[in-house]
């Protein structure tokens, strides 16, 4: 299990929370508890401090909750059936701790909310002023696991730190990434959505980078043509191989990562599987899976990074339009609704039927909407290698995160690479704006 929170609300309540330093000061968060195959995950929608009316003991090492207070605080989580986990402050230490106090204290809290608030988790978390902290739930019997804090934002944050165990084959990785940053792609749950041209690049350099968990989601089957652009497919592959077993197949031969794959096409079902993913990688050559994550990106705080390349050819085979992009979403990032990269006729399209799409292609509605376009192998690498630096910025903060770039576009004619900026839509019903 672990509680995700964004980065603005997380450091509002730490910086809350110490305000004062001779006493000992609690808030309260409040998440939807997410079902997903890696566990739990507690999404943090309400993070606050608790006024000083609803204390009814408040000292340099204890304090106590009013339960009447408590009461009236957790309404509208009751009516939510949302989870609740209390936090509060040991001051003057340096690494989080539960003390006696702590855990006589959630012993008579836990079983409480448990009966209130049914068929849902709750737990307590304990914060120190340098940051450091440390979470557990409580099971209806009384028992307790610790868990662990994601907080997101343009970066993906973990209060306490992880322990660092260095392996010998990613030795030239640490040069560059050091030893956290090696420790935390370990740690990583990765989910790349389509593993064709771009997906299948994006898999393998996630495998040799060592991330800890890739899951791979593709419905397609290898087909004759994909030979020169995904990698790891052979001629013994065509017809008969699904493009995520490929990719799978390579990744487990690197001997690092834990695969899962999924041999079907996104869609709304695999919600809770993405939920409890890190970061997801869309490869997706379609409008509706594209947007589906868009949603996820903002809904679940699970920062989607979102690439593509593109070529259209004459009918004598010449270039008239080529390029690709890669553009990072989630909390604190404007979407692909507010880049315009979500097109609504494509998405009509999408939505018909087979008898339907084709009557409208005979009638002239549709045009070109089936024909195949240009690929290559050189082009899709260099955009996956871009998202896969973007992947290892959000998780480890190589290369910087004063001013990530929020949107990359690739000239392939022209050898060029542009940031790009857009203004916020603060109407936005997706993102909000971005903030």
């Amino acid at each position: 299990m672990k509680i995700r929170v964004s980065e603005i609300a997380w450091d509002q309540l730490h910086s809350n929370l110490f305000q004062r330093t001779d006493v000992e000061t609690a808030g309260l968060l409040l998440g939807d508890r997410i079902a997903t195959p890696a566990g739990d995950v507690i999404v943090v929608h309400e993070a606050f401090p608790l006024p000083e009316a609803a204390y009814s003991i408040r000292a340099i090492d204890r304090l106590s909750i009013d339960p009447v207070a408590l009461n009236r605080l957790i309404r509208l989580a009751r009516d939510k059936n949302q989870s609740v986990f209390t936090i509060h402050t040991h001051p003057g230490a340096s690494e989080a701790w539960f003390s006696r106090a702590d855990d006589a204290g959630d012993a008579r809290l836990m079983p409480a909310l448990h009966c209130q608030i049914p068929d849902t988790a709750h737990g307590s978390i304990v914060v120190t002023s340098n940051g450091d902290a440390v979470a557990r739930s409580f099971r209806p019997d009384g028992t307790s696991e610790e868990i662990s804090i994601q907080v997101v934002g343009r970066e993906l944050q973990a209060p306490r730190r992880p322990r660092v165990q260095s392996e010998p084959w990613f030795a030239r990785q640490e040069l560059a990434l050091g030893a956290k940053g090696q420790a935390q792609l370990r740690k990583l749950r990765v989910a790349v959505i389509g593993l064709g041209g771009t997906g299948s690049v994006v898999a393998m350099q996630l495998a040799h980078l060592g991330v800890g968990q890739l899951v791979l989601i593709d419905g397609d089957i290898v087909e004759a043509s994909n030979l020169s652009r995904v990698v790891g497919a052979t001629k013994a592959d065509i017809g008969h191989s699904y493009k995520v077993d490929v990719a799978a197949r390579y990744a487990e031969a690197v001997g690092f990562t834990q695969v899962a794959s999924y041999r079907e096409n996104l869609g709304p079902a695999h919600e809770a599987l993405l939920a409890g993913c890190d970061v997801i990688i869309s490869c997706v050559d379609m409008q509706t899976p594209r947007a589906l994550l868009n949603r996820m990106a903002y809904r679940y705080m699970v920062p989607v990074i979102d690439l593509g390349t593109v070529f259209r050819v004459d009918d004598a085979g010449a270039i008239v339009g080529e390029g690709g992009r890669v553009v990072v979403l989630g909390l604190g990032r404007p979407c692909l609704a507010c880049w315009g990269h979500l097109d609504p006729h494509a998405l009509r399209i999408e939505s018909l039927s087979d008898e339907e799409r084709e009557a409208e292609i005979r009638m002239g509605y549709i045009d070109g909407a089936t024909e195949a376009q240009p690929s290559v192998v050189a082009f899709n690498t260099q955009v996956a290698g871009a998202a896969v630096v973007e992947l290892m910025r959000i998780a480890t903060g190589f290369a910087g995160m004063e001013n990530p770039p929020l949107r990359m576009q690739f000239s392939f004619s022209e050898g060029t690479v542009r940031r790009n900026t857009v203004a916020r839509d603060a109407k936005c019903k997706i993102c909000g704006g971005g903030a």
